[in-house]
């Protein structure tokens, strides 16, 4: 009964392990892998942020996989208070090439799209990003 149990236990633990490798292999892709097979995930990437289940994920992933051609998409998902917070983590991983979307987003009508914005730029701590948070403060 316990060699068994034990069988049971060691086949499903081997089981979660591969799935986990293969989950950090498709999320993080390959060296290998090209540019189109980059840019398909962050078009898929891009549709699942309207995905409410998964879209915190989705602007997670696209931050860290830090391509310019996400920034639009996650500009425009600042506008959702339950996306925000995520959406301004992954514009922050992606840096520099964010950086005229959230000085942008410092004119928004929303506060806290706005204040996002504000706390993105000073993390990038860019001599634009921390000239556009100083403009923005001495306006408030």
């Amino acid at each position: 009964m316990t060699e068994i149990s034990f069988k049971g236990v060691l086949r499903s633990t081997t089981v979660m392990f591969l799935s986990v490798g293969l989950v950090g292999i498709w999320i993080c892709g390959c060296e290998t892998q090209g540019q189109t097979d980059q840019e398909q995930k962050v078009e898929r990437l891009i549709k699942e942020l309207q995905d409410q289940d998964v879209r915190a994920h989705a602007a997670w992933a696209l931050g860290s996989i830090g391509l310019v051609d996400a920034v639009p998409a996650l500009t425009q998902a600042l506008q959702d208070p339950e996306v925000r917070g995520d959406a301004t983590e992954a514009l922050v991983q992606i840096g520099k090439y964010a950086v005229p979307a959230l000085v942008q987003a410092l004119q928004d009508q929303n506060e806290y799209v706005r204040l996002h914005a504000a706390w993105a730029l000073g993390e990038m701590g860019t001599p634009e990003a921390l000239k556009a948070v100083k403009e923005y403060e001495s306006q408030q």
